[in-house]
């Protein structure tokens, strides 16, 4: 069984696409933008207005990913070693 090479862009996207199909918090902000599709074919409403919504659920979707992603990556750094000044400590238990 050979294991799959991971990419950085690969897994972004595979990320992305978990992050904005799958969440139940995904599905429950894009209720604008299912309310606006179902007053088009009700009342009339213009498609403009559920393709705005679409466009604005997308790019918070698009955000909200790519801040965990710069999260994860700062808190990845590894802390530098720090000498141990103090006196009455002792270096080796």
């Amino acid at each position: 069984m050979s294991k799959r090479r991971a990419t950085s862009l690969g897994d972004f996207i595979y990320g992305m696409f978990i992050t904005l199909f799958f969440r139940v918090t995904s599905w429950l902000c894009s209720v604008p933008m299912w309310v606006t599709l179902i007053l088009h074919f009700i009342i009339g409403l213009s498609i403009k207005w559920f393709w705005a919504t679409l466009v604005i659920w997308l790019i918070a979707g698009i955000l909200r990913y790519c801040m965990i992603v710069f999260g994860r990556w700062g808190a990845a750094a590894p802390e530098p070693k720090k000498e141990n000044k103090n006196p009455y400590s002792k270096k080796d238990i």
